[in-house]
C-alpha cells in the first residue's frame, strides 16, 4: 500500500503543472507565517493572549483568523473580515433582487459578487482593528496611543487581513486547496504538535490510547461523509454505441458544500461575543453593559456554543445548497444534451427531483456534520476523554481539506494522462 502511495506521488511530481501549484503554496505558506512572526505596532507580543484566555472564544476567533489571532502579529485579525464579508453576501443574496440576479449570471455574475465582497473586506477590517484596540484599552491591558501610533496600527491590521485575502484567492487561482480554507488549515495544521505534545505529558498510558484511538475514529468519520455521495443515473438518448444509448451519472455529495457552513458557523458565533466584549470594555452605561455581559455570558457557555455551532451548521448547509446547486440550470443542460434521467420527464420535473434528492442528502450530511463538529467538545464536558487533539470544527476544517487537495491533485494526474494521447 505505501509503495503505491509513493508511487503515485512520484507520478504526480512528473508533472510541471503540479511541481508549480505544490511550490507555490508552500512559498504562501512560509511567506504567511513570516508574517505571523513581525509585531504590530502599539498591541504588546502578549497582549491578545490576555485578552481572549482562559474562554472559547478566543479560540474559536482564532481558528477562523488562521491560528494566528493571540500572536498580535500583522496578520493577527487574519480572515475574519473575509469571511464575515462572504457570510454577510451570502444572507442578503436571496434578499437583495440584485445579488439574486447576479448569482444566476453564472461566473460573470460571481465575479461581480467577489469583487462586492473583497469592498466590504476593507470597513469590516478596520472596524475589527478598532473594536480589538479600543477592547484591550478598555480593560486596562494597553495603554491609550497616541493618534498617528493607533492609525498605523489599525492600518496594519486592516492591511494584514487584506494580504490574507489575497493569499487567499491566489491559493484558488495558482495553488492547492481552497484558498481561504486553505490558510484556515494551515493554522490549525501548526497547532497540532504543540497539542500533543501538551497532552501527552499529563497522560497515563491508557489515558493515551483512547485520546488516540478516538481521534482516529473521528477522523475516520470525516472522511466517510465527505467521500459519501449517490450517483444519479443519467441516459444519452442521442448517444449510441453498440450496446445501446450511453449513460453516465450525477453525483450527489452527502455533503454537497463542503467545510463552508463550518466556517461559516463559528464566523457567526464569534463575532457577536466581539462586539459583547467590546461593550463591556467601553461601560458606556448600565443597561448596555447588562445586555453585553448577557450575551457575552451567554455565548462564551460551552452547552449554549456546541447547540449554536450544532444549529448553524445545519442551517448553512441547507442554506449553502439552496444557493450554490443551481438545479434549473443542471435541467436545462441535461435537455440540450439529449440527456434524461430515467423515469424522471425532462426540464421542470428534473429540477425538482434534483432539488429533492440534493435537499434529503444534504439533510442527512448537515446533521453528521453537526455531530462531528461539537462531538469531542461533549466527549470532554462528560468526562469520557481528557482532551482533544483539535476542536471538532477543527476536524472537519482539517480533513475536508485534505480530501480537496487530493481531489484536486487526482484530477490533474487524470488529465496529465488524456494529455498523452493528443
Amino acid at each position: 500500500m505505501f509503495k503505491t502511495i509513493i508511487n503515485s506521488i512520484r507520478n504526480l511530481l512528473k508533472t510541471e503543472e503540479v511541481r508549480k501549484k505544490i511550490f507555490f503554496s508552500i512559498i504562501i505558506l512560509v511567506v504567511f507565517r513570516a508574517l505571523a512572526s513581525i509585531p504590530v505596532v502599539g498591541i504588546p507580543a502578549d497582549a491578545l493572549a490576555k485578552l481572549f484566555a482562559g474562554n472559547n472564544f478566543g479560540e474559536l476567533l482564532s481558528t477562523i483568523s488562521g491560528g494566528v489571532l493571540q500572536t498580535a502579529s500583522l496578520v493577527a485579525i487574519g480572515l475574519n473580515p473575509y469571511i464575515n464579508a462572504s457570510v454577510t453576501l451570502q444572507l442578503l443574496t436571496p434578499v437583495i433582487p440584485k445579488l439574486a440576479a447576479l448569482r444566476k449570471e453564472g461566473s460573470g455574475g460571481r465575479r461581480t459578487i467577489s469583487m462586492y465582497t473583497r469592498w466590504l473586506t476593507l470597513p469590516l477590517a478596520i472596524l475589527q482593528s478598532f473594536v480589538i484596540y479600543s477592547t484591550l484599552r478598555g480593560f486596562g491591558i494597553i495603554e491609550a496611543l497616541p493618534t498617528l501610533t493607533l492609525i498605523a496600527m489599525i492600518g496594519t491590521l486592516t492591511a494584514g487581513s487584506m494580504i490574507m485575502m489575497w493569499f487567499g484567492e491566489l491559493v484558488s487561482e495558482g495553488g492547492i486547496g481552497g484558498g481561504t480554507s486553505y490558510l484556515i488549515f494551515l493554522g490549525i495544521l501548526s497547532g497540532i504538535p504543540g497539542h500533543i505534545s501538551t497532552n501527552f505529558r499529563v497522560m497515563d498510558p491508557s489515558q493515551k490510547l483512547i485520546f488516540i484511538g478516538l481521534n482516529l475514529v473521528i477522523i475516520a468519520i470525516v472522511v466517510f461523509i465527505s467521500e459519501a455521495e449517490r450517483r444519479i443515473k443519467v441516459m444519452y438518448s442521442r448517444r449510441v454505441r453498440a450496446g445501446g444509448s450511453l449513460d453516465s451519472y450525477i453525483p450527489l455529495k452527502l455533503t454537497q458544500s463542503g467545510v463552508m457552513p463550518v466556517i461559516f458557523a463559528i464566523s457567526l458565533l464569534s463575532f457577536p461575543q466581539l462586539i459583547a466584549q467590546f461593550f463591556l470594555s467601553r461601560n458606556i452605561n448600565a443597561n448596555i453593559n447588562n445586555i453585553a455581559q448577557t450575551v457575552y455570558t451567554a455565548l462564551g457557555n460551552s452547552y449554549v456554543q456546541n447547540i449554536g455551532t450544532f444549529v448553524l451548521v445545519i442551517l448553512f448547509s441547507l442554506f449553502y445548497i439552496t444557493i450554490v446547486f443551481d438545479t434549473d440550470e443542471i435541467s436545462q443542460d441535461l435537455q440540450k444534451q439529449g440527456a434524461f434521467i430515467q423515469g424522471i420527464r425532462p426540464g421542470k420535473s428534473t429540477s425538482k427531483f434534483l432539488r429533492s434528492s440534493a435537499l434529503k442528502l444534504t439533510a442527512v450530511g448537515a446533521l453528521v456534520l453537526a455531530i462531528l463538529s461539537v462531538l469531542p467538545n461533549l466527549l470532554m464536558q462528560i468526562g469520557f476523554l481528557q482532551s482533544s487533539l483539535i476542536s471538532g470544527t477543527g476536524f472537519l476544517i482539517l480533513v475536508g481539506v485534505v480530501l480537496d487537495i487530493k481531489r484536486q491533485l487526482q484530477s490533474m494526474a487524470v488529465v496529465r494522462d488524456y494529455n498523452r494521447y493528443l
